[in-house]
């Protein structure tokens, strides 16, 4: 049987076992700061960060990236073909419709061309727009 001293002896063991880890562990996690205070560093100087740059997962600071979800808009890219068929000769004017993936563009040609010389501009234009609008299934029609 056990005495009340040996109970005592054994109750004593089995606090110091919990107790003193305890401690341990308690003191040392004071260990793991890195003399960071409000910004600064213990020797004074400015704690450097990531800017907001879209490269370490902040906000993205240049809105023309392809990968942008409002870089491909319908108006940006109606004012694109308006330069693609500025410089072709022979267009007075354009329209442009958009149907989802399909890109209707209208262009009046000049009432001096022929049939044939229209004909022409209309395949010129489907060639330069088609070249550079690749994501749409493009149709060009032409009229005086």
């Amino acid at each position: 049987m056990l005495t009340k001293r040996m109970l005592r002896r054994k109750l004593r063991v089995l606090f110091m076992g919990f107790a003193i880890p305890a401690l341990i562990v308690v003191s040392l996690s004071g260990c793991a700061t890195d003399g960071i205070n409000n910004g600064h560093r213990s020797n004074n100087q400015k704690v450097e960060t990531y800017g907001h740059d879209g490269y370490m997962g902040y906000s993205n600071s240049n809105p023309n990236l392809p990968n942008n979800l409002t870089f491909l808009n319908y108006d940006s890219d109606r004012k694109f073909i308006g330069q693609v068929l500025q410089p072709i000769d022979g267009i007075k004017d354009s329209r442009v419709s958009f149907n989802g993936g399909n890109l209707n563009v209208h262009i009046t040609a000049d009432s001096k061309l022929t049939n044939e010389q229209i004909q022409a501009l209309e395949a010129k234009a489907q060639k330069a727009v088609q070249f550079n609008m690749p994501r749409y299934h493009v149709k060009v029609t032409a009229s005086r």
